[in-house]
């Protein structure tokens, strides 16, 4: 092959310097640190923040309107009542007897006069109250998984390994294959007896 590869003294198997080249746009996603495959899984992360915006505005208003209105208010009038009598008596000195005039009587009423004054009856107390409501917000976010599916061939036997990043399951028997060193770093096995 191209590459170099070296001898692993316990096994006696070739290892291959760069186990696999797995590339994510220009900048390769794992790490090769004493043999072991490290790769980083991404996830995205939903969170909400809020801010003020403005929602308008209450207007409120007055309007002048007119409206008849009646009062009933008792007025006096006077009024003058002649009466005639008949009477028999002779004349004094002090009467005016035989002599031409008219006699005025004053007479005397009310009127109803109209005043209007303004009042205050009624007040309008305004203020503004802060209603926390709870908004349900609903968003995509993305994340990675891995995979697993490939043949270890050791000792002369082969196994299939499946898995993803939660479950991995191996068939077969290994004596510390590559792709069994990937499983074990994606699912956390640093223990396995197999490294």
């Amino acid at each position: 092959m191209d590459r170099d590869k070296n001898v692993n003294e316990t096994s006696g198997m070739e290892v291959d310097p760069t186990p696999f080249e797995h590339r994510q746009g220009s900048a390769a996603s794992h790490v090769n640190e004493d043999n072991d495959i490290r790769v980083d899984l991404h996830e995205e992360e939903m969170s909400a923040t809020v801010r003020e915006v403005d929602r308008g505005a209450v207007q409120i208003e007055k309007d002048v309107v007119t409206e008849e209105q009646t009062l009933e208010v008792p007025v006096t009038e006077e009024r003058v009542n002649v009466q005639r009598r008949t009477v028999d008596r002779p004349v004094s000195a002090g009467d005016d007897a035989f002599r031409e005039g008219t006699i005025e009587v004053p007479v005397y009423g009310e009127e109803v006069d109209v005043q209007k004054q303004a009042r205050v009856v009624e007040e309008l107390e305004i203020d503004k109250e802060a209603v926390q409501a709870t908004e349900r917000v609903t968003g995509t976010v993305r994340r990675e998984e891995v995979n697993i599916d490939g043949e270890i061939v050791d000792g002369g036997t082969t196994g299939t390994t499946t898995g993803t990043t939660s479950t991995t399951e191996t068939s077969g028997t290994s004596g510390g294959g590559l792709l069994d060193k990937a499983a074990d770093a994606i699912t956390g096995n640093k223990n396995n007896p197999r490294n």
